[in-house]
């Protein structure tokens, strides 16, 4: 898989994870909304000054950012898991939504 497009996706993920909008990502890291969304979609690059920023806006390691999905450990799922939860603490709804779908699979 394409370098920018693996930093995108990743980037997009734990944008969303966190539960910010573009508009509010991209002010955070003083870019253009636009230009956010050709670096998630691959299709640019962005500067050094940009990467550094988004690890700490984001609460993820850099390697994070550049990892190719290839499968979990059992200390990754739980890892994200616990962030997923973190983020859905400050979103009854979401966390409502999230107790239905757990319940549904559990009983497969």
């Amino acid at each position: 898989m394409d370098l920018k497009k693996v930093l995108g996706n990743n980037i997009k993920h734990y944008r969303q994870l966190r539960g910010l909008s573009q508009e509010e990502f991209s002010e955070l890291l003083d870019i253009s909304q636009q230009t956010l969304s050709r670096i998630e979609r691959g299709v640019n690059f962005l500067t050094s000054e940009t990467l550094e920023k988004i690890p700490h806006i984001l609460g993820v390691n850099v390697y994070e950012l550049f990892k190719i999905d290839s499968g979990y450990v059992s200390n990754d799922v739980m890892d994200d898991i616990e962030r997923h939860l973190n983020v859905l603490k400050a979103h009854p709804q979401k966390l409502e939504f999230v107790r239905k779908i757990i319940r549904d699979i559990t009983f497969l």
